[in-house]
């Protein structure tokens, strides 16, 4: 069997979400979704609000279950370990453009600015030498957004991405920039919600790489592997259901009015 490593390229742990479910969660996803003999990998996207990769890395803060081991070698990437289990944890932001679209910068410790037009973002991601992807997001592809986001993918860009995530329920249509035919790389993703229970997602919905990340340079190793790509990654796992999705967007507006979340 050819070793692989299993990514989701999605990940945020929101300040009330419990870390250690989180990774006891994701390993158990992967493993079960991508193969035991795979391994499991998470891109973290980070909005400016959430440190929890630094956090994690300077150990100020604990994860139940979990030792967390830096590379120093490589400071936008560490490895948290549970017994045989080993789990690669990869830092990167999540920006806000002024268009109201979100920009995923991936193995990056840098940090970017929320608010400024979507070229202007993505030539700052792409001025720091990483990918950069550009996810779906539920209505964010409508109208005049959706138009920007098919121009700027259009023009390319190195590293430049398309991103899916769980949360676009499974009987809907693939966006038209996704289907086949159209040349772009999909990275999929979990995109955990900030609500009770979403870290149990984590892990299940993914991307397939070739061989073992570089052990003492996971960040770097997948920078050069994603620019390189030029064929549609395999995935792994599910979308959610109609119902779950709904759900689940019930719960964020139930979360927004409460003032659980920015």
């Amino acid at each position: 069997m050819k070793r692989v490593t299993a990514i989701d390229g999605h990940v945020h742990i929101h300040p009330r979400a419990d870390p250690g479910t989180l990774l006891d969660a994701a390993a158990r996803n992967i493993a079960r979704l991508a193969g035991e003999g795979a391994d499991p990998c998470l891109l973290l996207t980070e909005t400016a609000r959430t440190n929890a990769f630094a956090e994690m890395r300077a150990g100020h803060r604990e994860v139940p279950g979990w030792t967390i081991e830096r590379l120093p070698a490589d400071p936008a990437a560490i490895v948290a370990r549970r017994g045989t289990s080993r789990l690669q944890i990869i830092s990167g932001r999540q920006i806000v453009t002024s268009e109201r679209l979100e920009v995923l910068a991936l193995a990056t410790c840098d940090r970017f600015s929320d608010g400024q037009s979507l070229d202007d973002t993505l030539a700052a991601v792409q001025e720091a030498g990483v990918p950069a992807v550009l996810p779906w997001g539920l209505g964010k592809w409508l109208g005049h957004r959706g138009r920007l986001v098919a121009d700027r993918i259009h023009r390319g860009g190195p590293g430049l991405m398309l991103g899916d995530n769980k949360g676009r329920p499974k009987p809907w249509p693939a966006p038209k920039l996704f289907r086949e035919g159209r040349g772009y790389i999909v990275l999929p993703g979990t995109d955990p919600l900030p609500i009770p229970g979403s870290e149990v997602t984590v892990g299940s919905f993914g991307f397939l790489l070739e061989g073992a990340l570089d052990r003492d340079h996971p960040a770097a190793d997948l920078v050069a592997r994603l620019h390189g790509l030029r064929h549609q990654p395999p995935v792994f796992g599910t979308r959610m259901t109609v119902i779950a999705a709904l759900r689940a967007q019930l719960a964020l507006q139930r979360a927004k009015h409460a003032g659980d979340v920015a």
